[in-house]
């Protein structure tokens, strides 16, 4: 998959780089990115604290055509903010998930609620995507309010969908929106 930049108003959405270290480095040791979005498989902690071994896995993703990982930029200082991803895209289904997360200092602003529809927006039109899912874990209350001002009807509850390290597992909310529902604007 051919990597792209997205000019988002205040905000630009660039592949992650190999030279993105410091801002990996912030993420991975932050509680909160922690807490909501560790490994699929707990016990495979590869590349999730190393910073240059998680940008490496970042970066091939788009070679590998199924992720296309984006940082999340403020467009006039270059501050990066967080990360938004178009995963597990399906072009023979025509579905994708999207992921995101922010830094602290970039919370509570819209950042991702920007992020999430400049990316959506452009999983439909480039990619020619029609189903685009976005799970969260049901105690994560900022999430749930990304995904309805983003459009992702809520479709219901994913028992014990996510795993926890203590070996435990979370309910995730799990939403939806397609290409055909109505556009929500970019804040």
């Amino acid at each position: 998959m051919e990597r792209v930049e997205i000019a988002a108003g205040k905000y630009q959405l660039r592949p992650w780089n190999l030279r993105d270290v410091e801002p990996a480095r912030v993420a991975l040791n932050d509680p909160d990115i922690q807490r909501w979005r560790l490994p699929r498989r707990p016990d495979d902690d590869s590349g999730w604290r190393d910073p240059n071994e998680w940008l490496k896995k970042r970066v091939g993703f788009w070679d590998e055509g199924q992720h296309a990982c984006f940082i999340v930029m403020d467009a006039v200082t270059g501050d990066p903010l967080g990360d938004v991803s178009v995963q597990h895209i399906d072009l023979t289904l025509h579905s994708a998930e999207i992921g995101y997360w922010l830094m602290p200092h970039a919370r509570g602003r819209g950042v991702a609620t920007h992020a999430v529809n400049t990316a959506t927006r452009w999983a439909f039109g480039a990619l020619g995507i029609h189903r685009m899912t976005l799970g969260h874990a049901v105690g994560n209350p900022a999430s749930c309010a990304v995904a309805q001002r983003t459009g992702y009807a809520l479709e219901g509850v994913m028992r014990d969908a996510f795993p926890l390290p203590d070996g435990g597992f979370h309910d995730e909310h799990l939403h939806s929106r397609l290409a055909t529902d109505p556009p929500v604007p970019v804040a």
